[in-house]
């Protein structure tokens, strides 16, 4: 059976002798962070939190992400071949991204608004080197916990089409198209004069946006995108 990102970090867990709460506390994040992650299976932490847990753990971000045959999750670079190259310095990473604001994890449409200019810019994952127009947002709120969690970084790229089960950022405007507000979800249809955005917290919660009010829909890179997984 194949190990899920849940199975290592208990492994890590367990190795370390620390509680799931424990370590979250030692990462610097919420008491509840870990405990959640690991109830579900599915659920894939944003790259704060990831980059928190891997150094808590004492593995690389990869490693939590994608295992290795290495029962003490030694660093990346000790089990790479030694023809593969290196990875680059984080200090190598242009701080070139812009941050637009935050994305309130509400249960409300328009829970959040985009800052009208740039409030912080963040380093670039080697990834999405040459990537164009990619911006990201903090999150707020929990309603989309266990994926992304308060304080969490998220990536956004506007030029990726967004599929049904992608998580999206939906820009809305009123009625003078300036864009004012904004939304982020799990997008599952779109159709009828309207589109679905699913929450993760509380399970199935949903919230629906007028297809007239849209002014872009854009996605949000998952980890494994932005590793280049």
């Amino acid at each position: 059976m194949t190990k899920t990102l849940q199975d290592r970090a208990r492994e890590r867990l367990a190795a370390l002798g620390l509680s799931p709460s424990g370590a979250s506390e030692k990462a610097g994040l919420s008491r509840e962070t870990l405990p959640k992650l690991l109830k579900n299976p599915a659920a894939m932490p944003g790259a704060r939190t990831l980059s928190k847990l891997a150094t808590v753990l004492g593995v690389t971000e990869q490693w939590l992400l994608t295992g290795n045959d290495n029962p003490e999750a030694q660093p990346l670079q000790a089990l790479r071949p030694a023809s593969a190259p290196e990875p680059p310095s984080r200090d190598s990473m242009p701080a070139d991204v812009p941050v637009m604001g935050t994305a309130a994890g509400s249960l409300l449409s328009g829970a959040f608004q985009l800052q009208g200019g740039v409030i912080d810019r963040v380093r670039r994952p080697p990834a999405l080197a040459g990537a164009r127009d990619i911006y990201a947002l903090y999150i707020e709120g929990t309603s989309m916990e266990p994926r992304y969690f308060p304080g969490d970084l998220v990536y956004v790229n506007p030029h990726k089409p967004p599929r049904p089960g992608d998580v999206v950022i939906v820009q809305e405007t009123n009625g003078d198209m300036t864009t004012i507000t904004a939304s982020i979800g799990v997008l599952r249809r779109r159709g009828g004069g309207v589109i679905l955005l699913s929450k993760h917290n509380p399970p199935d919660s949903e919230i629906s946006i007028r297809q007239d009010r849209v002014a872009a829909i854009h996605k949000v890179l998952t980890v494994n995108e932005l590793f280049g997984v």
